[in-house]
């Protein structure tokens, strides 16, 4: 296409003329459509994205009468676009992977919740079937935190009789978590020790 052609249709594009553009658009379409491809690399997007380019050059169209080179101008309107694109679509990626991953933690913790509220329900069944002695020992020296000799103190025995009661209790424990849940008893009571018991 000669160059006196050229500008004789960018005039009638800035007047308006869809003809003199629809020539313009077939004359540059495969090179946009190309150079677009080289960033995108998918058919469908690179297509799109040349749609929105000539839209672009359409909607600011009296511009081009004072265009020297449309074929640069084209090419500078092309790759703001393509840009814009590629960071809208950073963006929009982070994002979805930080939603993503909010949510899979949210999930997690529910699941979490759940088995913990699980496993302490079982280990207060099995407290509750023990003998009410082997209850206050595991409730002085596990929930309240005490020593066995400040245990002794409170229940007005020996040190040595809170130790029984705790090792007896603890056995209990260890095995029923084992033969419920498949856990060692250490995963077991952490998860009675994060709920507050």
């Amino acid at each position: 296409m000669a160059a006196i052609d050229e500008t004789f249709l960018l005039n009638g594009i800035s007047l308006g003329d869809r003809k003199a553009f629809d020539e313009i658009y077939n004359q540059y379409h495969s090179d946009i459509y190309k150079y677009v491809f080289k960033f995108v690399k998918s058919s469908d997007c690179a297509e799109d994205l040349c749609q929105e380019i000539f839209l672009k050059v359409w909607e600011k169209r009296t511009n081009l009468s004072d265009v020297r080179s449309f074929r640069a101008y084209l090419y500078t309107v092309s790759k703001n676009h393509i840009f814009d694109f590629l960071r809208r679509a950073s963006v929009e990626r982070s994002a979805r992977e930080e939603i993503l991953h909010a949510s899979r933690a949210l999930n997690s913790q529910v699941e979490d919740s759940i088995q913990s509220e699980e496993y302490y329900q079982h280990l207060q069944k099995v407290l509750d079937q023990m003998s009410p002695r082997n209850q206050e020992v595991f409730k002085l020296c596990r929930e309240m935190d005490q020593t066995y000799d400040e245990a002794a103190e409170v229940l007005g025995i020996s040190r040595n009789a809170i130790k029984k009661h705790m090792v007896k209790t603890m056995k209990l424990l260890k095995c029923s978590a084992q033969k419920s849940f498949g856990l060692s008893f250490n995963s077991f009571f952490a998860f009675f020790v994060l709920l507050g018991a």
